[in-house]
């Protein structure tokens, strides 16, 4: 049998596939789910949130949330990010990464229809509206919020140029340009309520030192 454990996913995880908030629970229902089929099993040593994993004494050592070091023979260690991951005898160069930046919109969100933008020639690659579920009781899904998916270039993460202000002010434009208003032609009021940043582009860089037992997925 092999042992497995995982970083719990949900801190990036992003609505831009799934907008529907019971979706998203489902979804976490399952997760919580197959870690207590593992943990019933005895096949998941690390029952509560990890804050790091590396190696010591040639043994993986993981710390918990809770500063808890526990070490583990092991067999193999598959690496997919190094995420929350330290002292493997790899590091990563990252090229660009994939940005949802969410806006509330406060004024004009019963658009009913949904919406879909891509700009061209532009590192944001698509406006979508999609349901708000700051709404109670919208049901219908007429009340829209929008989230705005970028690919921006590791030099730039940090840049003003592709902050959440410029990519509001984009926005805004872009919805004037559509015709997208609210009634008697006022435009629509947004507020840029968080970004989420995932890695989307890189590789490993393996030093000589790599223990063998550890298989990397680009």
């Amino acid at each position: 049998m092999k042992t497995q454990f995982f970083l719990e996913p949900f801190e990036h995880f992003v609505l831009s596939d799934v907008y529907d908030e019971k979706q998203y629970e489902d979804i976490k229902s399952e997760w919580y789910k197959g870690i207590y089929d593992l943990g019933i099993r005895s096949l998941l040593p690390i029952p509560f949130s990890i804050q790091t994993i590396g190696l010591e004494d040639n043994k993986l050592r993981i710390i918990t949330e809770g500063n808890t070091k526990v070490l583990i023979n092991f067999g193999s260690l598959h690496i997919f990010d190094l995420d929350n991951c330290g002292d493997l005898g790899v590091s990563e160069v990252i090229e660009d990464y994939l940005v949802y930046d969410m806006f509330d919109i406060t004024l004009g969100s019963r658009l009913g229809r949904h919406i879909v933008i891509n700009p061209k020639d532009s590192f944001i690659k698509t406006i979508d509206f999609v349901v708000s579920n700051r709404i109670d009781k919208n049901t219908s899904g007429d009340y829209k919020d929008i989230v705005v998916t970028s690919v921006i270039d590791y030099k730039d993460i940090k840049s003003f140029d592709y902050s959440d202000t410029v990519i509001r002010i984009f926005v805004e434009r872009t919805l004037k340009e559509n015709n997208i208003k609210r009634r008697r032609g006022r435009s629509l009021k947004i507020v840029h309520s968080s970004r989420h940043i995932i890695k989307n582009n890189f590789k490993f860089k393996i030093y000589d030192d790599l223990d063998k037992r550890i298989t990397l997925y680009e």
